[in-house]
């Protein structure tokens, strides 16, 4: 007896979530942690809401973390920074979009599946799918037949209007008898800590009335809703810790290479999430995460990108000396 094929668990996810169509965050990882048990998947502890960021981050899901909220993105074909001839299709993918693609590849398009590559204790995400195209003043035409928007190269069109780092909007503080957690940057790798004051400035973690855990950033005796990875930065800009080179970029080898190569930033100061799609979106592919050195990798980002995603930061690009 021949055994059945694998289930593409990232595909039947996005699939499920496009038809959803939107909802809240918490029945989402709720579903996805249910699908990782039925088909007994190794997965470890924050897999489901690792999977809503992984796929945040390849413009397949928007996601509003401060309402708990989420909705599937529209579809969009963008051109990949000089990647040799191909475009990414992301966003929503339901029955339907998925029949339509099927259709063009039996008529004229070439679509290339790149499989997931996450550790086994991550859910897997859905393949990126990559349009090969020769000319790319066809694509527009392509994207409109596929009935989907176009963009000549998100990565580098995004970085340019990437906004200031500034924290969110003004919050209550924590309640009193609450825990609260400050993030020690001077730390060894930099982690939440518990604390028994919140005067400092600082960056705080801590649980609302409302059950939901928040960071926020303390400044002057104002508190502010900020993300953790926007307020791990804005500590490192308030600290003034120097050298600001927390974004190193390693040029690639090749002729025709010179201004792409791989920006690597610590575990403990992960992009924001707009920074981490713009360099996702170079590749369309999840980044690297190096266990021994404690590292995340993008890789095919152009300099200038990298760039802009640093000053954007308030850290300055660093390189293999830093």
């Amino acid at each position: 007896m021949t055994r059945p094929p694998p289930t593409d668990v990232g595909g039947l996810l996005l699939r499920w979530a496009s038809e959803l169509g939107s909802g809240q965050v918490t029945d989402l990882k709720r579903g996805i942690a249910w699908l990782a048990r039925s088909e007994n998947l190794p997965i470890s502890y924050g897999a489901a809401g690792r999977w809503v960021r992984d796929c945040q981050a390849l413009g397949h899901l928007d996601v509003d973390w401060p309402s708990g909220r989420w909705s599937a993105a529209p579809g969009v074909l963008t051109r990949l920074p000089s990647a040799s001839g191909f475009a990414a299709l992301v966003g929503s993918r339901t029955t339907r979009f998925e029949e339509r693609v099927k259709r063009s590849e039996c008529e004229d398009i070439e679509l290339v599946r790149v499989p997931s590559s996450l550790p086994a204790t991550d859910v897997p995400v859905p393949d990126t799918w990559l349009v090969q195209f020769e000319d790319s003043a066809r694509l527009a035409e392509t994207a409109a037949r596929l009935g989907v928007e176009y963009s000549n190269c998100f990565a580098i069109q995004a970085a340019a209007w990437l906004p200031p780092l500034k924290p969110g909007s003004l919050a209550a503080g924590p309640a009193s008898g609450t825990a609260v957690e400050r993030y020690d940057l001077e730390l060894e790798p930099s982690v939440f800590v518990p604390t028994q004051r919140w005067e400092e400035d600082g960056l705080y973690r801590f649980r609302r009335a409302d059950h939901r855990v928040v960071c926020q950033i303390l400044h002057e005796g104002t508190w502010k809703s900020v993300s953790l990875e926007r307020g791990v930065y804005l500590e490192l800009d308030r600290l003034g810790v120097e050298p600001r080179k927390n974004l190193r970029w390693f040029q690639e080898h090749g002729k025709g290479r010179e201004r792409f190569g791989r920006l690597i930033v610590d575990w403990g100061k992960p992009l924001p999430d707009l920074q981490r799609r713009i360099a996702v979106m170079c590749t369309a592919l999840p980044p690297e995460f190096g266990s021994k050195c404690r590292t995340i990798t993008y890789r095919n980002v152009p300099r200038a990108v990298a760039e802009r995603i640093a000053v954007s930061l308030k850290q300055e690009l660093g390189d293999r000396n830093d």
